[in-house]
This record gives C-alpha cells, structure tokens and sequence, in this order.
C-alpha cells in the first residue's frame, strides 16, 4: 500500500483577509478566520476551505461579506453544539434565515452573501477550487 506523501497533510493558519470579506467592523463575538485546505498551502489541492468560529453573538453584526460570486460552486457548513447559530443567507436575490446545523449550496455564478445574526458555533466553507476565486 502506497502511503499519500505528507506534503498533503496541513494545519489550518490565520487568514486575517479575504476578498469581499470586511473585517473591521466585526464584533469580539468571531473569532479568527482560518483556511484549512487551499492550492497555497498543498500544491495541486483543489479545495479551498476555511472556517470561523463565533462565540455568544447576542444580535446581527455589520455585514462583512459583501455580495459576490465565484466561477466555481461553494457550500457552506454550519455546526453549533446548542443549535443556536443563526444566519441569514441571500442566494440570486432569495433570503433565507437558516439554523445550525446546515448546509449551505450555492451554484457557481450565483450572486450570494452570509451573515451570522446570533448564536454560537463555527461556519466552515468549501470553495471547489484551490483558490478563492
């Protein structure tokens, strides 16, 4: 049996910022934004994944994710262990208020924002490409 080689193995590292992302503003409640998984830190991976933790957001804060699309498909995953994180997603124009846990599609193309609006619990999401594009 043929083991992977380790270069394929990572540790998720801070990404402070990322393309229609907003981060001034944001509330003490969000934790840092981590990338887990991307063509930078494995060459050839074609995944990009991140993750971001919020603790107690006890209302909305300031949208930080600004409307966009990717050429490629996203799906965003939400976890809480007390099931209280919530947020609202807008997907071509359709908002929906969505509780953890959930998944999240969003079709390639498709204009879309996420917002967490209370709770606690970590968001993670794919990007089907080794790059946020």
């Amino acid at each position: 049996m043929k083991h992977a080689p380790l270069a394929q193995i990572t540790r998720p590292q801070e990404l402070p910022a990322l393309a229609n992302h907003a981060e001034e503003a944001l509330p003490a409640a969000y934790g840092p934004r981590l990338v887990h998984m991307s063509a930078a830190l494995v060459p050839g991976a074609d995944v990009f994944i991140t993750s971001r933790s919020v603790t107690r957001l006890d209302a909305p804060a300031e949208p930080n994710v600004h409307p966009h699309r990717h050429s490629v498909s996203q799906t965003y995953l939400l976890l809480s262990a007390d099931e209280s994180l919530v947020v609202e997603v807008e997907i071509g124009g359709h908002k929906a208020v969505v509780t953890a846990p959930a998944s999240i599609f969003v079709p390639a193309g498709e204009l879309h924002t996420i917002r967490v609006l209370h709770g606690s619990g970590n968001l993670l999401s794919v990007v089907r490409s080794g790059t946020y594009e």
